[in-house]
């Protein structure tokens, strides 16, 4: 039995590498070709940005397995003369450093944990030269390898005679048994941290090696003995630095591992180019390097690639790369599990499954249900033609008559200093400004009266088709996956059963809804589950979801539909570093989304807005969509809410009052972002 495409979230680190060319999408990869070029880069993004699966392709079994399938390899000709090997800190042992002291002094201990890196990271060149010897295939675009009898003994004579490993080599007569060395020394730093070894094996106090250097040797012996070509370039991936943030200790003062990393990207060392995989929250601010008062230098000591504004929707539509990875992505999911053929296009996959939604328009009539007047409110002394007029509208239309009212309460607001004005028996948008001024006006408040109107119905607001799908997903691939499996598992639980399909049909709106509403719930709650100050951030969260909610809805006007999220000037912030450094742990973890912002106040301040995660929106009742300015606030507001989620501030600060765009918008503001 088929089941669930999408089932399997976490694909990066757990597929095979048979599978990983079938589900793989190179979309990303000329998007991010500086990873392919000689020279360090870091690549940031939240989980799920698809660090690992583009790390992946330095992997020499992933390659072949592009040879043996016959499919093209992702990463251009040009830029395919690499050899790859690295490691991945959660899965290698790294971790386990924060198990157990092995030092009194933080100093050494981060000496022996570069050292652990280095060795793990000799091992695994040699593990992929081997999978490269003996292939003679055009697919490997010309990557010079010539692993012959002679060339590995060479290779091992020099290495097992380089001073940079203290002479622990000695004895070794060939590669092989070199190979057992180096696991043998990993395996007593694993049987010490574990607490099965009472002392750490002398033999590797005595022989430690800075890091960086012993990968180095290796590529220069490579080189000189010719078992490879002059012109190939050496890739060392590290993946998941972020868990170095999040190793803790016994030591009083536990080193900072990735000082370590970063000595080794430090050196710019022309023989082999790092490439560091991390979330954003354990690079920002993070830049120092072990042993040094320097921090990393961008351009300089790395090139920098976050994935996270790659994928993020900027003010251009033109230029959001997203919706496409996205219709590549679920293709390749449907064809790997068998429900579409080798053809398929992503974009009628999607339309075919998820549809195109639901008109604002049925929305709001599904919202009113049996009872559409309480879509809209009147006030006793409006002329009661115009009252019966409004209510009459609601039964066919709510929507409108959601509107009407609203563009009634600005008017009258707009002439209360004025003439009185009579409102008309007739429902009319007569007193626009122009046909153009009337269609922004409506469009920029579409969101926000149908969350008002299911409020108001006593109904969840609901969401599904393609594209409030993919704009839900917030430009991350996990988040668009994780909606798309809690689909397919609600559908399944009503009883039709999408693995019994031959192919893939509409799904109903219904069943969509419930499965984003599903989806929602879990990105929620999954971010009191991560790691450093989850709870606070969960905490804070609700919080600002709370009172956006709140306020939107009391907004009866409609006068401010861009207020779903709110904008704080930089210097503003940089008086409140508690509260940047918590927005800033939100925004790099994904919870919260931080853009820089271009003011519309007259002292063009530099400024950041913030927003909720899309996908968390659901669970709030707010609109996700940003249509118009945000709500300007101070940092000290921020901190209120801060305190009034129950977090800690520091003591005795000033409050300060809230600064610009509080007054009421002007009624027909057409610009929205």
């Amino acid at each position: 039995m088929r089941v669930n495409p999408f089932f399997e979230l976490y694909a990066g680190d757990r597929l095979s590498s048979d599978e990983f060319v079938n589900i793989f999408s190179p979309f990303l990869v000329e998007h991010a070709e500086s990873l392919f070029i000689p020279g360090n880069v870091v690549v940031t993004g939240v989980q799920g940005s698809g660090k690992s699966m583009l790390l992946s392709l330095l992997k020499p079994d992933v390659r072949l397995e592009y040879v043996r399938a016959g499919a093209n390899f992702p990463v251009r000709p040009a830029l395919s003369n690499f050899v790859g090997a690295g490691i991945n800190l959660a899965h290698s042992g790294a971790y386990d450093f924060g198990y157990r002291q092995i030092s009194e002094d933080p100093v050494e201990t981060a000496l022996y944990f570069g050292d652990f890196v280095n060795y793990a990271l000799v091992l695994d060149l040699i593990s992929s030269l081997k999978c490269f010897s003996g292939i003679r295939d055009k697919s490997l675009n010309g990557l010079k390898i010539a692993f012959s009898d002679q060339n590995i003994s060479d290779v091992a004579s020099e290495l097992r005679n380089s001073p940079v490993f203290q002479g622990y080599l000695q004895g070794c007569e060939d590669l092989p048994s070199i190979e057992r060395r180096i696991r043998h020394r990993l395996n007593s730093y694993r049987r010490f941290l574990h607490m099965n070894d009472v002392s750490l094996n002398a033999e590797l106090q005595e022989t430690k090696t800075d890091i960086g250097t012993p990968i180095s040797v290796l590529v220069g012996i490579l080189k000189s003995t010719a078992t490879v070509g002059s012109d190939v370039n050496f890739f060392i991936h590290i993946d998941q630095y972020e868990e170095l943030s999040n190793i803790t200790s016994v030591q009083e003062t536990a080193p900072d591992y990735r000082r370590v990393i970063n000595r080794a990207l430090a050196r710019r060392d022309p023989a082999v180019s790092y490439r560091i995989g991390t979330r954003g929250h354990a690079w920002r601010n993070h830049g120092y390097i072990f042993g040094a008062e320097a921090k990393l230098e961008e351009e300089r000591d790395y090139k920098f690639v976050d994935l996270d504004a790659m994928l993020r929707r900027h003010e251009n539509p033109k230029t959001w790369i997203y919706p496409k990875f996205v219709e590549d992505v679920f293709a390749r999911r449907l064809r790997h599990a068998g429900f579409a053929p080798k053809e398929a296009r992503g974009k009628e996959l999607l339309e075919g499954l998820f549809g195109p939604g639901l008109p604002p328009e049925e929305k709001a009539k599904r919202y009113g249900g049996r009872s559409p007047e309480r879509a809209v409110k009147v006030d006793s002394n409006w002329p009661a033609a115009f009252r019966e007029r409004l209510l009459e509208l609601s039964h066919s239309d709510p929507l409108s008559a959601r509107l009407y009212e609203a563009w009634t309460l600005q008017l009258l607001d707009r002439k209360k200093s004025g003439a009185p004005i009579a409102l008309p028996a007739e429902l009319t948008w007569d007193l626009f400004e122009g046909e153009g001024l009337k269609v922004w006006w409506r469009k920029e408040r579409v969101e926000l009266a149908l969350v008002q109107i299911a409020g108001r119905c006593q109904a969840r607001p609901f969401w599904g088709g393609v594209t409030e799908l993919v704009e839900l997903s917030g430009g991350n691939i996990l988040t668009f996956l994780s909606i798309c499996q809690l689909i397919w598992e609600t559908q399944n639980q009503v009883g039709k059963h999408m693995q019994d399909r031959q192919t893939v049909n509409r799904t109903e709106f219904e069943v969509q809804a419930i499965g984003i509403f599903k989806a929602s719930e879990y990105w929620l709650r999954k971010i009191g589950q991560e790691t450093g100050k989850s709870g606070d951030r969960l905490r804070m969260i609700r919080q600002i979801g709370n009172v956006v909610s709140k306020n939107l809805f009391a907004d009866r006007k409609l006068s401010y539909p861009g207020h779903n999220g709110f904008s704080i000037a930089d210097d503003d912030l940089d008086q409140y570093p508690h509260v940047k450094s918590l927005l800033e742990e939100m925004s790099d973890y994904g919870s919260l989304i931080m853009m820089p912002h271009t003011t519309k106040e007259k002292d063009r301040k530099s400024r950041r807005k913030m927003y909720l995660n899309p996908v968390l929106c659901p669970q709030f009742k707010i609109p996700y969509k940003r249509l118009k300015e945000p709500e300007y606030l101070s940092a000290a507001r921020v901190e209120e809410w801060m305190a009034e989620a129950g977090l800690d501030v520091p003591a005795g600060r000033p409050r300060r009052a809230k600064i610009g765009g509080e007054a009421p918008l002007p009624l027909f503001d057409r610009f929205g972002e």
